[in-house]
């Protein structure tokens, strides 16, 4: 089942001044590293209970980019799931789950192209 919002994920072009912005308006840098298999440099800022994953992209044309640049994502208590009621009420899986480097996680789009990131802790 869905808990809570983990996080909103955007794409900036330059993750040391988008980390800057964010503390700026008093947020705090939890985790920071490269995802090698997308090209990008990735920052978590948190403030209080809300948190933004930051992605600085090397290269913009690769596929994945579309699907995780702007995306919100949801804490889930039994992934696969809550991955078959997306699907069962028309999502599609655009990113199958995946072990991640803090969460297991897949990604989910509507029919408007809206990505919704479902994430859980690793086994």
């Amino acid at each position: 089942m869905l808990k809570r919002i983990l996080h909103t994920g955007l794409a900036v072009i330059s993750l040391e001044q988008a980390k800057s912005f964010w503390e700026t308006l008093g947020y705090e840098l939890v985790e920071e590293f490269e995802k090698e298999d997308i090209k990008a440099k990735v920052a978590l800022m948190t403030k209080g209970e809300s948190s933004y994953e930051l992605f600085e992209f090397e290269d913009m044309s690769l596929p994945t980019v579309d699907l995780i640049r702007n995306h919100t994502a949801f804490y889930s208590d039994s992934l696969e799931e809550d991955i078959a009621i997306f699907v069962d009420l028309g999502y599609k899986v655009t990113i199958p789950i995946t072990e991640g480097k803090i969460l297991r996680y897949a990604y989910v789009q509507d029919k408007h192209g809206t990505n919704w990131e479902i994430a859980t802790d690793k086994a």
